[in-house]
């Protein structure tokens, strides 16, 4: 398709040429001249558009595909360790009479425990810190009225006496303290397992009976080393989260304050309120969908950010990725990218005003957006109601390398 409009676009201009000798010549009369002339580069506009909205596209496709490749090369990788592993209990097996019997390298078939605690709330305030280095930490609310903590303890053992023994020297270390602030706390001892966390948690405490139920304003601290964090439907003061090799995914979130940060894995932030947000991956692409709140500042080394947000402040920012956001409502916005394509959705319903730059590229504007001044690396879009209005829309768009596109 994409040689095919180039083609088109040749072959137009092949016909203006032609147009402009003909005038040269006489042989048009200059009402025909001009009709066919803004004809044709009315052509040549639209196919060279279509050709850069297929390039960009083609550049998401690219991107979206290595973001897969990579969680699928994980995914491979925790294929070959399987494959490895059962290698390795029957190599264990042979050479498990001999002095050195690889008694310390434990792999073999996967063996699992789960530990539940349980309990309730008496307080409106409570913190939650869990703390695992390898396994996953959900939390979920829940329509009851206690909390359920599900403990899976997981190793890998050539048999399943031995992996029984190993299961019971892991210890979770779970504490529900109530002296002074309530707090859920998990630390474990691991010794070489895996240990992730469930945790269902109540969004209210049940007053007595001449007073209302409250809501419930958990402080989270959650970390883990190698594993995915969640959280969904929660209301908190202050949320810390942090992986360094795992995926965070923040749904329904309501916090005061977010610092979420992990080293490989995309972080999402859907249907979501946060006061002061601060979401950062060095591996991983970012997604703000249904997100808002007064200010947010968001960061990839490598990977797109796409975003559907309403928030006062904020700042977006990738090395090597495309940026694609619907900003709604009033704010300051200021998206950066170093390698890769810019799209922003307009707010029509608000007075704006954008200024985008880029050093390698074009940039195109819807043409029913007001344009105070364009050339082809830079222009300002202006509403003529933009200055003294006090709900108004700031947009700050720049790539060093890549095309924006104002619709």
């Amino acid at each position: 398709m994409k040689i095919k409009r180039k083609l088109e676009m040749n072959r137009h201009q092949a016909m203006l040429e032609d147009l402009e000798q003909m005038h040269e010549k006489g042989e048009v009369s200059e009402q025909t001249y001009q009709e066919m002339k803004n004809k044709y580069i009315e052509k040549l506009k639209e196919l060279e558009e279509r050709l850069e909205e297929e390039h960009e596209e083609l550049e998401i496709q690219l991107e979206e595909l290595g973001e897969d490749m990579g969680e699928l090369g994980l995914r491979i990788s925790e294929k070959v360790n399987a494959a490895v592993a059962k290698a390795m209990d029957r190599v264990h097996l042979a050479v498990k009479s001999m002095p050195c019997s690889m008694e310390g390298y434990e792999m073999g078939e996967s063996y699992s425990v789960e530990e539940v605690f349980e309990g309730s709330f008496d307080t409106d305030s409570v913190c939650i810190d869990f703390n695992t280095i390898n396994g996953h930490i959900e939390l979920k609310k829940w329509d009851e009225d206690t909390y359920k903590v599900v403990t899976t303890k997981k190793v890998r053992s050539y048999s399943e006496e031995r992996a029984r023994e190993r299961l019971d020297k892991v210890q979770v270390n779970f504490s529900h303290q109530k002296n002074g602030t309530e707090m859920l706390r998990i630390d474990p001892d691991e010794n070489g397992a895996a240990v992730s966390i469930v945790a269902y948690l109540p969004g209210k405490v049940k007053g007595g009976m001449l007073s209302r139920d409250h809501v419930i304003t958990y402080d989270l601290d959650l970390e883990s080393t190698n594993g995915h964090i969640s959280v969904e439907g929660i209301s908190a003061g202050k949320t810390e989260i942090e992986t360094m090799n795992g995926r965070i995914e923040l749904s329904q979130l309501h916090s005061e304050t977010l610092d979420a940060e992990t080293m490989n894995g995309r972080i999402v932030l859907e249907d979501s309120e946060v006061d002061t947000g601060n979401v950062t991956t060095e591996n991983g692409r970012l997604e703000l969908m249904n997100a808002k709140g007064k200010t947010l500042t968001g960061s990839t080394d490598n990977g797109s950010i796409h975003g559907k947000l309403s928030f006062e402040h904020a700042e977006l920012r990738t090395d090597n990725g495309s940026i694609r956001i619907t900003p709604r409502g009033r704010g300051e916005y200021q998206v950066k990218t170093d390698m890769g394509s810019i799209s922003i959705d307009v707010d029509r319903s608000i007075p704006y005003h954008i200024e985008a730059r880029t050093d390698v590229g074009k940039v195109r504007i819807a043409s029913d957006l007001e344009v105070s001044s364009k050339n082809k690396h830079r222009a300002t879009i202006k509403s003529a109601a933009y200055e003294g209005a006090e709900e108004r829309l700031y947009i700050e768009a720049r790539t060093d390398m890549g095309s924006i596109r104002i619709h």
